[in-house]
C-alpha cells in the first residue's frame, strides 16, 4: 500500500459460497466445511433461520 503510514490492515474474515441441489428427499448436505455460527443458509432466495429452518452444528454439515 503505497503511501499508506501504519500497520497494514489484514482481512478479517473470508467468505466462501456453495450451492448444492437436492434429490429426493435429500436434507441433509455436506459443505467443504464452516465455523460454527457463522453460516447463512438460503432455500429458493430466502434466508432461513438457524435452529428452527436448518441445523448447523458440526463445522461440516448442515440439515434442513
Amino acid at each position: 500500500m503505497a503511501g499508506y503510514i501504519g500497520v497494514q490492515p489484514v482481512p478479517q474474515a473470508t467468505q466462501n459460497r456453495s450451492s448444492f441441489t437436492a434429490t429426493a428427499n435429500q436434507a441433509t448436505f455436506a459443505t467443504e466445511g464452516y465455523t460454527v455460527g457463522f453460516i447463512d443458509v438460503y432455500k429458493n432466495g430466502l434466508k432461513l433461520a438457524a435452529g428452527s429452518d436448518f441445523t448447523a452444528t458440526n463445522g461440516s454439515d448442515v440439515v434442513l
